[in-house]
């Protein structure tokens, strides 16, 4: 959610919505800002990776948010996706299993 904030520009709307859907529960981030091309998809979630977008605010960025991200939600048994181009913004679903102990087999 910092990042759909961070990465959009004033007046943009962010969007967040959870559910639950059968035995999972799903986190959808939807932003307006710049998208990404498909080389920096490529590159997301690595460690200390700047794609090619900049902070709209001047934020600073360690290139670590993403990749903290996709750890925690493996250590979950779950999945993130992403869905953006250059252009029309982005929108990240995260989908985790709503039992600890349940395992989601892809």
């Amino acid at each position: 959610m910092s990042n759909a904030i961070k990465f959009s520009p004033p007046g943009t709307t962010v969007a967040v919505a959870l559910r639950a859907e059968g035995e999972s529960f799903v986190l959808d981030v939807r932003d307006q800002g710049p998208g990404m091309s498909e080389d920096d998809r490529k590159l997301l979630f690595r460690s200390f990776q700047k794609l090619s977008a900049r902070p709209t605010g001047g934020e600073k960025s360690t290139g670590l948010g993403l990749a903290i991200v996709k750890k925690i939600v493996d250590a979950h048994h779950g999945r993130i996706e992403v869905d953006s181009a250059p252009g029309r913004g982005s929108r990240f679903t995260v989908t985790t299993p709503t039992s600890a102990t349940q395992e989601v087999h892809s």
